[in-house]
């Protein structure tokens, strides 16, 4: 298993948790270093069964008050670009490998965009869009796509404002939600929303419009807090 981050501190703390992780420092933001990675596991690794990407940058961005669109590059880039671009990259290191995934980890905001994050929301919902076509052009070849949709996670992404305007909403642990994953991906799920992402996608189809207001009241709560 080889972990890629830019973070060599926390790929360190994992190596210790984790015994025979591998680890590779990275910016996935950088089109060169993701051909190096592609490269290294050509060299070192010789095979790849499952690509997972799972990195990923949210911003409040307030379109109103923009000055630099130098971070709305980096957030595309890391959600959006690197993950098919890698898709495209390790395509050739996993065909012919027995049960060969490709997981791309987007969002229950693909279903709804959160008004407060709008380019984070954007590429998930983009992101989304890719993995279904992608399993259809992939259904013959044996490679299996597989989209993971987590809800709200307690993790640092998630700013004290956001934690704010939720009202105590529950937020899950990273642990639950990869466990339940797992089984669905092992029960041969390829589009898995998790918690409170199936309400999402329910009522993107049956209710867009009230969706659409219970996103704004909380865009509306995150910028009063």
């Amino acid at each position: 298993m080889l972990a890629v981050g830019r973070d060599t501190d926390k790929q360190t703390a994992a190596r210790s948790k984790v015994p025979g992780l591998q680890t590779f420092a990275a910016d996935l933001a950088d089109p060169a270093q993701r051909l190096r990675l592609r490269d290294f596991l050509k060299a070192e690794l010789h095979s790849c069964e499952m690509l997972i990407n799972n990195a990923g940058i949210m911003r409040a961005v307030k379109f109103n008050r923009i000055a630099d669109a130098t971070a709305i590059e980096a957030e595309i880039a890391v959600n959006l670009v690197a993950p098919i671009e890698l898709t495209a990259l390790f395509i050739p290191l996993l065909r012919g490998r027995p049960d060969a995934c490709i997981v791309n980890v987007s969002s229950g905001l693909a279903y709804a965009p959160f008004p407060n994050a709008p380019v984070y929301s954007a590429t998930k919902a983009a992101l989304h869009s890719f993995n279904q076509s992608l399993r259809i052009q992939l259904r013959a070849s044996g490679l299996h796509v597989v989209e993971i949709i987590p809800p709200t996670l307690d993790t640092p992404m998630i700013s004290a404002d956001l934690r704010t305007a939720m009202k105590g909403q529950r937020m899950e642990t990273v642990e639950t939600v990869t466990s339940a994953a797992i089984r669905r991906i092992e029960a041969g799920q390829t589009e898995i929303p998790l918690g409170a992402s199936s309400m999402l996608r329910i009522l993107s189809r049956l209710a867009p419009g009230l969706l659409m207001r219970q996103m704004a009241a909380m865009n509306d709560r995150v910028s009063a807090a």
